[in-house]
């Protein structure tokens, strides 16, 4: 071979080395936009995710507080429920002990004679 063959034959070599590091170099700028966009997605998504965790997580302290509030009022009136049916159950004995009494059966009696 010849020096001027040689010559060119390294000329066309490093023409073919330098097109397709520029061909390698755009890959990477691709991939590194590529990459970019990619992890600006995620942190978009990530920070989208993190609003909706603390409103979930603040809707579940509300729920858990007005169920406290809701606990403690159906105690409240369980309580006045059973205060209630105490009452009723002493009025009905005061009641059955009085109509069972003596001067309540007479009165009776005096208005059935009173009323022939």
């Amino acid at each position: 071979m010849s020096t001027v063959e040689t010559a060119a034959d390294l000329e066309q070599l490093v023409a073919d080395l330098l097109e397709e590091a520029h061909a390698l170099r755009m890959k990477y700028e691709e991939f590194s936009r590529y990459t970019e966009s990619k992890v600006a997605e995620f942190v978009t998504a990530r920070r989208e995710l993190q609003t909706e965790r603390d409103y979930a997580f603040h809707h579940l302290a509300l729920v858990q507080q007005d169920l406290h509030i809701l606990r403690q009022r159906q105690d409240q009136l369980h309580e006045q429920l059973h205060k209630a049916v105490k009452q009723r159950d002493r009025a009905r004995a005061r009641v059955a002990a009085l109509e069972a009494s003596r001067a309540v059966r007479f009165a009776v009696r005096i208005r059935k004679l009173l009323r022939r």
